[in-house]
Formats: C-alpha cells, sequence, structure tokens
C-alpha cells in the first residue's frame, strides 16, 4: 500500500482530523494533504512524528509491502518516549487500556502480545475460548 494512503487510512481509523493531525506533527495541512495524496513522501522526521500520533512505526508507515491494518500486537509496543512533545487526545477509556499496559511486566506484555497475535491467526479459536471462559456470551442468531 502507497504510504500516503496507509497514512490517510491510519488517521480516519483513529478518527483524526487531517487539520489536527498536521497540528501534532509541525506540518502544514496543505504539505499533509500532499503526502495523503502521494503527490510527496514524508522525509525521515516527519514519517516518524506522523506514525508516533498514529501509534504504529515508522518502520511501518514507510513500508509499502506492509500490511493493512497494521498487526494488532504492534499496539503494544512503546509508541512515544517519555520526553516526546507528541501528543494526542485520548477517550478516559483509551486512556485507562495504555495506563494498564503500561504497567505491564515484560512478561505479560510479551503473554498479551501471543494472545493477541493468535487471536489474528484463528478469530474463531479465540471466540470459543472466550465463550468457554465466561467472557463472552454467544448469540443464538
Amino acid at each position: 500500500m502507497k504510504i500516503g494512503r496507509k497514512i490517510l487510512n491510519l488517521r480516519r481509523d483513529r478518527g483524526v482530523a487531517q487539520r489536527s493531525l498536521a497540528e501534532m506533527t509541525s506540518v502544514t495541512p496543505s504539505a499533509l494533504s500532499r503526502i495523503e495524496a502521494g503527490i510527496h513522501q514524508p522525509k525521515g522526521p516527519v514519517a516518524l512524528r506522523i506514525a508516533r500520533v498514529l501509534g504504529v512505526s515508522a518502520d511501518y508507515i514507510l513500508d509499502e509491502s506492509a500490511p493493512y491494518p497494521p498487526p494488532l500486537e504492534s499496539l503494544l509496543q512503546p509508541i512515544v518516549e517519555e520526553d516526546s512533545k507528541v501528543t494526542i487526545e485520548l477517550h478516559l477509556q483509551e486512556k485507562k487500556i495504555l495506563d494498564a499496559i503500561r504497567r505491564l511486566s515484560p512478561e505479560e506484555r510479551s503473554t498479551i502480545s501471543d494472545i493477541i497475535a493468535a487471536g489474528s491467526r484463528d478469530l474463531q479459536a479465540l471466540r470459543t475460548l472466550a465463550v468457554k471462559k465466561g467472557l463472552l456470551i454467544e448469540d443464538d442468531e
């Protein structure tokens, strides 16, 4: 997938307005528009800032062969360094989830990453396990 299209899709999936993303990444709205349209390619620092705000790695943004959407386990990786000035507004529930993930030990993060990866490979098996553990109630459709 082309870099500009990938950025556009990620931005829309995360509900971020183009003007907001431009502001958060110190890029003019017209420059971001040209990037999303595929007219220009983002340079390294710009790609990095966009990636951080959108919650993916710069490698993912710049790799045209990377699948869309990004693998779920990539969302468990640290996105922004502690001293970074990049910010994004999160809903209360999202903040709670991120706080919970940050409190996990590396081993616990690895376990969750494995569960997500397994779930991505076989959603039906994950659904069956969730029903068995009482985490999901099956619908009788």
